[in-house]
């Protein structure tokens, strides 16, 4: 159901009507530490100057202001804020995990609750907002990505694997071809290559155990 008001003359979409409550049973699925973390930065992004709606996207929190700015979620190791036009943001204070860049996407990673300072987060979420108000959109670069010899033999024998690797946005891949690549032994390499070719045949990306959404 998509519900629509006005406000300040710019148009606020929620498509989930029961996200507020989804969003808060969410919260109430971590542990003690990322409770907190995720707790204070739903809070600062609920401020009533950055006007942003609340909605339940891909089974964790978003929040939207003329289409989604950001997501929030937890992971085993730290709370993750990913802008969906990150791409387009000076990263000014130097926020952005680099090792986690796909196409417009840029995420901030949160281990503990003292990193969070929302005096330099504003930044960012102002950035996005202006973005989304403005109608700029990220444009999609082609990004080739060399497969490894051993996995494109293998996937001449896994077509359902070969498909599922080949839908995967460019730094999903990254993380399977770097797995295997990075094996110091010929015997670990072959176990990473089958587990992959296992995997990607189940529709899994690298890091599915840790994914919690």
């Amino acid at each position: 159901m998509l519900l629509k008001c006005t406000k300040k003359n710019k148009v606020i979409s929620k498509v989930n009507k029961e996200a507020s409550e989804e969003i808060s049973q969410y919260i109430e699925t971590a542990d003690v530490k990322k409770k907190e973390m995720l707790q204070r930065l739903r809070d600062f992004l609920n401020r009533d100057d950055f006007e942003l709606t609340e909605d339940w996207k891909w089974r964790a929190p978003s929040f939207n202001s003329n289409g989604m700015v950001c997501w929030l979620a937890f992971f085993k190791s730290h709370i993750g804020l990913n802008f969906f036009k990150g791409a387009l943001i000076e990263d000014l204070y130097g926020l952005f995990d680099h090792s986690s860049m796909d196409k417009g996407n840029r995420i901030i990673k949160y281990k503990t609750i003292d990193e969070i300072d929302e005096n330099l987060l504003e930044h960012y979420v102002n950035k996005a907002i202006k973005l989304n108000i403005e109608g700029i959109k990220v444009v999609s670069k082609k990004v080739e990505i060399e497969v490894p010899n051993d996995l494109a033999k293998a996937f001449e024998k896994q077509t359902m694997a070969k498909d599922f690797f080949m839908s995967l946005a460019p730094g999903y891949k990254r993380d399977y071809i770097h797995w295997i690549t990075s094996a110091k032994q010929e015997k670990t390499r072959l176990k990473r290559l089958e587990t992959s070719i296992e995997w990607l045949g189940q529709g899994k990306k690298k890091n599915w155990k840790y994914q919690k959404c």
